[in-house]
């Protein structure tokens, strides 16, 4: 197994204390605050905010006493745009903070990562920064890779880190250990009391060259992504909405300042045997070549001497040949003066590999893309440069050219997009344009090809999906990804022969809840029903907000037998029916801007219809639901029925 070795860099400056006098400049006039927005800032000069002690280099408190890091940067550059003070609450853990704001005692946390259980709690901003999330190990034994390799091991995170959340929730064969922060945490993976460490690749990094840990090494990566954002109390909206639109008004310069000041990691690594070997056989041909032709002159200057003539009629054709040699080595320089000017001018970057996927070329335009020089890339493998998921898209083109092969159907270019690693630890995405090279017996001997990058597109493409797709409130599917995926759900079930099910559910007292405490309060409570809706059903089904109070889900795959599917459905039904009847705690906001909270108590009426075949449309299928729906309504609601013709199937 080939190992590369990671050696760590970070460069960090001091920053200037930020617990200077409260800014007295007005609020940028750029930003389009409401006039509750303008009220809410009047009335709040001074914002209490949350930080971890001990979280470098994002935000820590050094030997001074003072918060420093890329967050506070962050802090300081929102209260030039607002015209208000960020009052930094001290000497307390994470822990305490993350309670505190929940309990209003703090108005904002300053770095937090959003997940499933926080957001019960907070309101969070768009992310100012995403960082990768690695495995660090001792340096023994094989490399990781990801996290299914650590089944059944000892694996070492921070306690209330979102790290801790996340991996109880989508690995729970890993046995987790606790530390109280980063330095411990490293420390336990270096003394081999665990087998490693989940975190933050740049806090990680700090750590490391801060105290000097040794024999440690990056050893995976996970699918977790670290995205630094703001979270907020839900008792203050307000804030949340001020500080989001503060945040579109910082350029993207201003964020590259910020963050190069704090954090760099860099990745270093050998040059390939096979580069070395190749470089000495040619110097050995050199050689030799300059060898021959040096005994080349040798020879003729003796047939001069032996005779006159013989010697100017083969100095005349030496003199030919070294005329015809100079006029193609022009040519040569000229063939390449052009080579370059077409491919280091470039935007876009042009590479070539061999046959084992190692890098022999790549153009400098791939040091403006991803920060890499050429000498940095060329002669290592094309998978360092992408992400797991990228390397198997690309091993899978790669199978589907070769079983093409076999068929005697003869490939051209492959197109596929894809993210490529960035030396500063971002990831951008790349389309790629590539294509196999073949010698005389249709023997892969290499690929060549042309990457371009589309981030901005596949981030455009992501928010006209989430648009169209989605209801914005809840983020559920709406209506119609809904009818999409109904429509696959009546085929599928035709194919696999198991019967599927439609549910069509509508809370029972919504619009009291709306006349008494407002629309606001409404979409609280149908955020949380949404939460409840997804906690009762698998991942292959589908949960969508269909409209106002209304919900649709489609139970995939039940049974072969009526029956039994009939019981699997009531069963899913009875646990969504129990979930949404249990008390709602609701935060709403008085008029002195305190937090009130209030209980309801929300039932449900649902009606279900079985299907097995397209014999009905997926317009038909909702409309039997929905009639099931109103027979549960009319028979006293928070109550299950199915549509009447399925009991005679």
């Amino acid at each position: 197994m080939k190992f590369i070795k990671w050696y760590f860099f970070i460069t960090a400056l001091l920053i200037t204390s930020l617990y200077s006098n409260p800014i007295t400049t007005l609020y940028d006039t750029n930003l389009s605050l409401s006039a509750s927005e303008k009220g809410w800032l009047a009335k709040h000069p001074v914002i209490r905010v949350g930080m971890d002690p001990d979280y470098a280099p994002f935000e820590w408190m050094n030997e001074k006493g003072e918060y420093v890091g890329m967050a506070v940067d962050y802090l300081a550059l929102i209260e030039k745009k607002l015209g208000i003070h960020f009052e930094i609450v001290k000497n307390i853990t994470w822990a305490q903070a993350i309670e505190m704001t929940k309990q209003g005692k703090i108005d904002m946390l300053s770095s937090i990562v959003e997940t499933p259980e926080r957001l019960k709690d907070f309101i969070f901003s768009e992310p100012y920064r995403d960082i990768q999330t690695v495995i660090v190990d001792n340096a023994e034994g094989d490399f990781i890779g990801t996290l299914k390799r650590l089944h059944g091991k000892r694996v070492v995170v921070e306690k209330g880190y979102f790290t801790q959340e996340l991996i109880e929730q989508n690995y729970s064969d890993i046995i987790l250990v606790l530390a109280k922060n980063t330095l411990e945490a490293l420390t336990m993976v270096r003394d081999g009391k665990v087998d490693a460490y989940v975190g933050d690749i740049s806090s990680t990094n700090y750590t490391i060259m801060r105290y000097g840990l040794k024999n440690l090494r990056f050893s995976g990566q996970t699918d977790f992504i670290n995205q630094h954002r703001f979270g907020v109390a839900k008792s203050n909206r307000e804030l949340a909405t001020i500080l989001s639109k503060a945040m579109l008004m910082i350029s993207p310069e201003e964020m590259d300042t910020i963050f190069n000041r704090w954090m760099s990691v860099r990745i270093e690594s050998g040059i390939a045997l096979k580069t070395v070997i190749g470089y000495s056989v040619i110097l050995v041909l050199f050689l030799f070549f300059l060898g021959f032709w040096t005994l080349r002159l040798q020879r003729e200057i003796k047939l001069r001497k032996a005779s006159e003539i013989a010697y100017k009629e083969q100095s005349e054709e030496l003199q030919s040949i070294i005329i015809e040699k100079n006029h193609a080595e022009a040519k040569l320089k000229e063939r390449e003066a052009y080579y370059r000017h077409l491919t280091e001018d470039v935007s876009d970057v042009i590479w070539k590999t061999d046959q084992n996927l190692i890098i022999t070329y790549i153009s400098p335009s791939d040091e403006r893309l991803r920060g890499y020089k050429m000498e940095e890339v060329v002669g290592h493998h094309v998978f360092e440069m992408f992400t797991q998921e990228g390397i198997e898209i690309i091993m899978g083109a790669i199978r589907k050219r070769e079983e093409a092969e076999k068929e005697g159907i003869k490939t051209d270019f492959a197109t596929y997009e894809i993210q490529h690693r960035c030396k500063d630890g971002r990831l951008i995405w790349g389309e790629i344009l590539s294509k196999a090279e073949f010698n005389e017996q249709r023997e892969v001997i290499g690929y060549h090809g042309i990457t371009r990058e589309v981030t901005e597109r596949k981030m455009m493409q992501a928010k006209v999906e989430q648009l169209a797709f989605y209801d914005a409130l809840t983020t559920l599917p709406n209506r119609l990804l809904l009818s999409e995926r109904l429509m696959l759900s009546v085929v599928s079930s035709k194919r696999n022969n198991k019967y599927n099910a439609l549910l069509f559910l509508d809370l029972d007292n919504f619009k009291s809840l709306n006349d008494t405490h407002g629309h606001s309060i409404g979409d609280t409570l149908l955020i949380e029903v949404s939460h409840r809706l997804k906690g009762c059903v698998r991942e292959v089904d589908t949960v969508s907000r269909f409209g106002g109070d209304e919900f649709v889900i489609i139970l995939q795959d039940l049974h072969v037998e009526n029956g039994l599917s009939k019981e699997l459905a009531k069963k899913v039904a009875e646990k969504i029916r129990i979930s949404l009847s249990k008390p709602y705690h609701l935060s709403i906001s008085t008029a002195d801007t305190t937090s009130l909270i209030i209980e309801h108590y929300c039932t449900a009426s649902i009606g279900i219809v079985l299907f097995k075949s397209d014999s009905d449309s997926k317009d038909e299928l909702l409309k039997k639901a929905d009639k099931a729906m109103y027979k549960a309504k009319e028979v006293g609601k928070n109550t299950i029925a199915f549509y009447e013709s399925d009991t005679s199937q």
